[in-house]
């Protein structure tokens, strides 16, 4: 066996390993404190919770917290952003800084990555428009570090889009940036008369059309990665947290998440087509 091979196995042993001693860990409170007899102890306490306690415990207690005491915000959500975010910019810098005449495998990845999505753009908008390849490239990454951020075996930690706001947000900024390129592209005169297509009274109907376009690739998005977490849940209660659920979590976090990350982005993609041809 390569020594390559070794060591890519070595880290999923230790991920597994992890996630097991955590997914069993959730079953239980630590507890330090004077028990019923009087006396000072450490140990754990099971707690008695249902299916449908947990469910909503994990996926809908989020903690809010207000700035300036009016604005409030999901910090759960925020935090883990935050942190997609900084990796991001950090492969971003450590990227730009290997660039080299000859290069190094992280270059070759990276330029692979980004030639692939040069030519999705260039076969479905047109040569001219390439200049979108950033744009579209920057969705799939983040969305895919979204979606496999959760596997990181950290309490507390999870995949930022299965809270709908994420998803929906990303959906706004899609429609925003697909109808702003269709009137740089078509003109006001063209672009509002595509919405009295095929009969002027179509109008109402072809703009909550566009406007369903975000909503859907948003939904599509969110219930995907959220039903996913449920089900590994369901399913690790059921098996009492042995490592089945752990392999069905590396299927939703890695094969799931990254074909979700890529039909969002091809969808925004067909968007943009259709809007500015």
């Amino acid at each position: 066996m390569k020594p390559k091979t070794k060591k890519f196995l070595r880290i999923f042993l230790i991920i597994l390993v992890v996630e097991a001693i955590i997914s069993i860990g959730l079953k239980y409170q630590l507890r330090i404190g004077f028990n019923e007899q009087g006396k000072f102890v450490i140990q754990n306490v099971k707690t008695p919770k249902t299916i449908q306690e947990q469910i909503h415990e994990e996926f809908q207690s989020d903690k809010i917290i207000k700035i300036a005491g009016r604005f409030p915000i999901n910090w759960n959500v925020v935090r883990v952003i935050l942190v997609v975010d900084l990796l991001l910019i950090l492969l971003a810098v450590l990227v730009r800084r290997k660039i080299r005449l000859v290069p190094s495998k992280l270059q070759i990845i990276s330029e692979q990555f980004y030639s692939f999505f040069r030519e999705l753009v260039s076969e479905t908008i047109g040569e001219e428009k390439v200049y979108f390849t950033p744009y579209v490239f920057t969705i799939f990454i983040f969305i895919l570090t979204c979606n496999l951020i959760g596997l990181i075996p950290i309490p507390g930690n999870m995949e930022p889009t299965r809270n709908l706001n994420v998803p929906l947000g990303m959906g706004i900024m899609a429609l925003i940036t697909v109808h702003y390129s269709a009137l740089r592209a078509k003109g006001i005169k063209a672009y509002l008369k595509d919405y009295a297509e095929p009969l002027f009274f179509m109008a109402p109907l072809n703009i909550i059309g566009e406007l369903a376009k975000g909503i859907s690739i948003s939904f599509r998005l969110f219930g995907n990665i959220l039903g996913g977490a449920i089900i590994i849940l369901v399913i690790s209660n059921l098996t009492r947290f042995i490592l089945f659920p752990i392999g069905l979590s590396l299927f939703f976090g890695l094969f799931i998440g990254t074909v979700q990350a890529f039909v969002f982005t091809m969808l925004v993609l067909s968007y943009t087509a259709v809007a500015i041809k």
